[in-house]
């Protein structure tokens, strides 16, 4: 099992593991910076994997913000893992995920963010973007705003082991997947979150799970519009799969 490192933006990383057996991969992103920062972590026990690939292109103690975009075993496991490693790194994260989640599972200092609020990471600028019951109700997804890329988190994944960029058109895939797995529950919610992210200029969608998406993304809004309401998903019934 390796790790593949793919640099999609400049100084911008994707790192890349998919598990043997699993349905899909898993994706933690890595901007090198005046303040480096991650995009969620990865989970516990891909650690040592990760940390390698990381410290490949930044020094792990180096690190200044560790970024949860929610509160699940693959986008936070490792967390404590980097804090012990990273004295002068911050978890990032929404008001929902530091008082209800996250302020029992670390003791690392936590920043809870407003929608809108940006974080500046010297030439690098990141804009929060809150994104309740968005699979999760401590969700957010984060906008790159120097790369014009988001950092999707769960938003338009993908099955599989997929390359690590792609500009082809795949808005039917992570429709039909979005609604296999049930992580987007709710329409109401996941439209006032395409919403928000339509107005910003986004070139890129950088998802964790499947490829990064490139090219026009108003495709892929448009198909999560009519997600509908999942209630009944396939993915409620299965057993001993790993999922998102």
């Amino acid at each position: 099992m390796d790790v593949r490192t793919t640099e999609i933006a400049p100084d911008v990383f994707r790192l890349s593991v998919t598990p043997p057996g699993a349905p899909v991969s898993f994706g933690c992103f890595v901007i090198r910076d005046e303040e480096p920062a991650m995009v969620e972590t990865g989970m516990r026990g891909l650690f040592p994997l990760v940390r390698e690939a990381v410290e490949q292109l930044v020094p792990v103690e180096s690190l200044r913000y560790l970024i949860v975009p929610h509160f699940e075993m693959d986008e936070c496991g490792s967390l404590n893992e980097f804090l012990a490693e990273a004295p002068k790194a911050e978890v990032v994260t929404s008001p929902v995920g530091a008082s209800v989640t996250l302020s029992d599972f670390t003791d690392g200092p936590l920043k809870a963010v407003a929608n809108g609020e940006t974080l500046s990471l010297g030439r690098k600028s990141l804009r929060m973007v809150l994104a309740p019951w968005v699979h999760y109700w401590d969700a957010m997804v984060v906008y790159d705003e120097t790369d014009k890329l988001l950092f999707s988190s769960d938003l338009f994944m993908q099955m599989g082991d997929r390359e690590p960029l792609t500009e082809e058109d795949r808005s039917d895939e992570v429709l039909e997947c979005a609604r296999f797995f049930g992580l987007l529950p709710s329409q109401a919610h996941l439209n006032q979150l395409l919403d928000r992210i339509a107005p910003l200029a986004i070139d890129t969608l950088a998802c964790h799970h499947g490829s990064v998406l490139q090219g026009d993304p108003s495709r892929y809004y448009q198909a999560m519009r009519s997600a509908g309401d999942v209630v009944d998903a396939p993915f409620y019934e299965m057993q001993g799969v790993a999922g998102p």
